[in-house]
């Protein structure tokens, strides 16, 4: 799947289509208002792009449901996105868009289409930042209200009964729920996310971690190594993990899970193969499904991640999570957690995939691509890590190595 091409495709058709929407009136405009508990029977919400970003999402989620208790909650996504979204159980239906190949994108866009105007839904939520075909696919079957970010630059606000600023200035958890305040959602944000089965995946997490043969006693850290194939720019190199989990071991007496998508897992190999003490980490690249991913995320007690889903799946729970970042600011997609920390070398160039240019990044630096996450070094990396988690005085010291629960 080229993302690149998508976003490139999305901006030539997209932007055309929706002037023409636009211009040639086929926009029904409708006065916008706030539902109340008693005018809201279907509500649907759309997200795309990111598991990351569908867990950023449970906040805004459970604000919703909790202002609209008697209504059926609907989400509109894609296909590789649908084994994370029901595992969280936040929704009452999930209807896809399979991207696999053109031909299946464009007839499960009608299925999808033809299914969701059926619903005649109340009100419609999109949360994509920038994407065209959402706002149309919103227009398309829209009947009552419908939400979405005016975002500088994507001309995408014209199909929408109701607009709010895309605010590059706040994280984005707190920007999906500027969207659903605008709906009507009045209480105030908290990142607690109540996740109705945490403690299934921790029991599993448990018996994930028996099976491996570490002991309950021993702290466990997640690399995460790998961004998947959509800005590959993200990553940090296999070589620096390696080098950053012998000093955990050896200094901090931990042991390390390496995990990665099965199309990444030669990056988690090529971590194993340079380790220096291997017998103190596990490859995990490639071999679990998301639900014994996330499992083990649940239960572990570090997760070291560059800028990926993993650091919001670990923050959605509260497990510690460390972020490095380059191309994309962690000020917008940092752990959001009472516990996380984000290491960022903070260059004039960066960030430089924004939603403003739809994330089709060009690298300015003279090093050329990849140059602010080399400036990330691993010397630095184990002090940051040792002084938020491992040190005895540690703000956030990790509860095998004597720290507090709370």
């Amino acid at each position: 799947m080229n993302w690149k091409l998508i976003r490139i495709i999305d901006a030539c058709i997209g932007i055309p289509l929706i002037w023409c929407f636009r211009n040639l009136a086929l926009f029904r405009h409708r006065e916008p208002f706030s539902l109340n508990n008693s005018t809201a029977r279907r509500i649907l919400l759309i997200k795309f792009w990111g598991i990351g970003n569908l867990f950023m999402l449970l906040p805004t989620i459970q604000a919703i449901r909790s202002t609209w208790p008697g209504a059926t909650i609907d989400f509109l996504t894609l296909e590789n996105n649908r084994e994370a979204l029901a595992m969280t159980g936040a929704v009452d239906d999930i209807v896809t868009l399979d991207t696999r190949s053109p031909d299946l994108f464009l007839r499960t866009w009608r299925l999808a289409a033809t299914l969701l105007r059926h619903n005649r839904y109340d009100l419609i939520v999109d949360f994509e930042q920038f994407a065209r075909f959402s706002a149309l696919l919103t227009h398309q079957i829209s009947a009552g209200q419908t939400i979405g970010f005016e975002t500088r630059g994507q001309h995408r606000h014209h199909l929408y009964t109701r607009t709010i600023a895309y605010d590059n200035d706040i994280h984005i958890t707190r920007s999906f729920y500027a969207l659903a305040m605008g709906a009507g959602v009045a209480t105030l944000f908290s990142p607690e996310v109540q996740l109705g089965p945490l403690k299934m995946l921790r029991d599993t997490g448990r018996r994930f971690l028996v099976e491996l043969g570490i002991s309950p006693e021993e702290p466990v850290v997640i690399m995460h190594i790998g961004t998947s194939d959509n800005f590959r720019e993200r990553r940090w190199p296999p070589e620096r993990y390696a080098a950053l989990a012998d000093l955990l071991t050896g200094q901090c007496g931990i042991r390390v899970i390496l995990t990665g998508l099965p199309e990444e897992a030669f990056l988690t190999r090529e971590t194993w193969q340079r380790l220096k003490k291997p017998e103190r980490v596990i490859d995990l690249g490639g071999q679990m499904s998301f639900t014994d991913y996330f499992a083990l995320i649940t239960v572990s007690d570090l997760v070291i991640s560059a800028d990926t889903a993993a650091v919001h799946l670990a923050s959605a729970v509260n497990t510690p999570v460390v972020g490095l970042y380059g191309p994309n600011s962690p000020h917008l997609y940092g752990p959001w957690g009472r516990n996380g920390l984000a290491l960022f070398a903070g260059y004039d160039c960066s960030p430089c995939i924004t939603n403003f240019n739809a994330k089709i990044n060009t690298c300015r630096h003279p090093d050329g691509r990849g140059a602010c996450m080399l400036a990330l070094t691993v010397e630095d990396t184990f002090a940051a890590i040792e002084g938020a988690y491992c040190a005895p005085q540690a703000p956030f010291r990790l509860t095998k190595l004597g720290g507090s629960d709370a």
